[in-house]
């Protein structure tokens, strides 16, 4: 498949490897990762989802560009979900989320004269709670399925419990979207030229306004929810002040990176649905293989929240083509072996890059690979490992 001079190398990671590889050249180096990215124009946008392990339906990524037609104009919507422990809550969220967001600014914007925008305060509040709502959603399909709680639910027998959470062999449908988790990063554009950024996780919102000079000055809008922010783990400490293993290692009880997100009800209810109701009904998904690690320790759930920090920004003032939007799942900082830093440390330079290329969101991705470094551009691309060696990778980006 791939042709060039072969190599060897460890990436950097020390204590592993190497591996064999191919550089590449160009234009083969260009065309792999173009094909390989699934890139996507539409409009002011492109869109790009990379994951080169050949396996299929590896990516557990997803991606929404959209626009909603509304009395009081068009609101443009961008949106990025990493999925992780499976695609089920990940596709729910990509299919579902942006609709209810809508519905609920719909609702909103309905209280008020139709002449009159809705305050950024009012969209701030609305949006949060429509993402809360979405995953209550998720937890009252699972809590319904025991209507007696945990502690009843701790009484019944495996056989009880197969009896009503396995349907024709697969688990109950409300099942699967509880057990996998995703983020969410969903800007949304509103006819005034407001911007608002909703986050929940990891993934990256970043920002770029071109000031008086021609240069650009870039902002991180997204929050780093994450074992590894200082201010997540005192949150999460200070609401579980006799638990010191809540935090582990830079995971939520020792199991999971992200502090919150959709889904990962494992570490958002009373263990006794991850010990019975998960085991017995998808024993085969991927976080019951990590469960017995740290289950151990989840003593006073929620661990996970499932609230999402909003930012907003007033962009009536800024010209047209002054500001660039950079969406992207956390696997763009991993490909610049960033895992123990803020996405901030590189804001300013995606938004360079950004702003100076026809193909903004493919430039991003190639400057983080190596850029012109074909050795290590290359390693990304044609590395011979047996499992995925890069993190799922999504990047959307568009100028207004």
């Amino acid at each position: 498949m791939f042709r060039g001079r072969r190599a060897e190398s460890n990436n950097g990671w020390t204590g592993y490897g190497p591996w064999p590889y191919t550089v590449l050249e160009e234009p083969d180096f260009a065309s792999h990762v173009e094909r390989l990215a699934c890139v996507h124009t539409e409009g002011s946008t492109e869109s790009l989802t990379f994951q080169p392990h050949p396996a299929p339906n590896k990516n557990q990524d997803r991606h929404t560009v959209a626009q909603w037609d509304t009395p009081q104009g068009l609101w443009k919507i961008y949106s990025v979900f990493d999925g992780h422990a499976g695609h089920e809550t990940v596709d729910h969220a990509n299919r579902s989320l942006i609709p209810a967001l809508e519905a609920a600014i719909s609702t909103a914007q309905s209280s008020v004269p139709e002449d009159q925008p809705l305050d950024a305060a009012r969209v701030i509040e609305v949006l949060k709670a429509a993402v809360v709502a979405f995953d209550e959603d998720l937890t009252r399909g699972l809590l319904d399925l025991f209507p007696e709680g945990p502690e009843a639910l701790s009484r019944l027998s495996d056989e009880e419990i197969r009896t009503i959470a396995v349907m024709d062999g697969q688990p109950h449908p409300a099942i699967p979207p509880c057990v996998a988790g995703s983020t969410v990063l969903v800007a949304l554009v509103d006819p005034a030229r407001h911007l608002y950024v909703v986050s929940l996780g990891d993934s990256i919102g970043v920002l770029g306004l071109k000031n008086p000079g021609g240069s650009w000055d870039a902002s991180l809008l997204s929050a780093f929810h994450n074992g590894l922010d200082k201010d997540e783990v005192e949150r999460l400490k200070s609401e579980h002040p006799d638990e010191p293993e809540c935090v582990l290692k830079g995971r939520v009880l020792g199991g999971i990176a992200v502090t919150r997100a959709l889904g990962d009800h494992i570490f958002k209810l009373p263990k006794v649905y991850g010990e019975r109701v998960f085991r017995i009904a998808y024993p085969d998904c991927h976080i019951m293989s990590k469960a017995d690690g740290f289950l151990p320790r989840c003593l006073t759930p929620p661990y996970l929240s499932n609230v999402p920090e909003v930012a907003h920004v007033d962009l009536s003032k800024v010209a047209p083509g002054d500001a660039v939007l950079l969406l992207a799942s956390d696997g763009l900082g991993d490909l610049q072996h960033m895992h123990d830093k803020l996405p901030s440390a590189l804001a300013k330079r995606w938004v360079q890059v950004a702003a100076s290329s026809e193909r903004p969101a493919l430039s991003v991705l190639r400057d983080a690979m190596g850029g012109d470094d074909m050795e290590k551009a290359s390693f990304w691309l044609t590395v011979e490992m047996e499992d995925a060696w890069v993190d799922d990778t999504t990047v959307v980006v568009t100028r207004f």
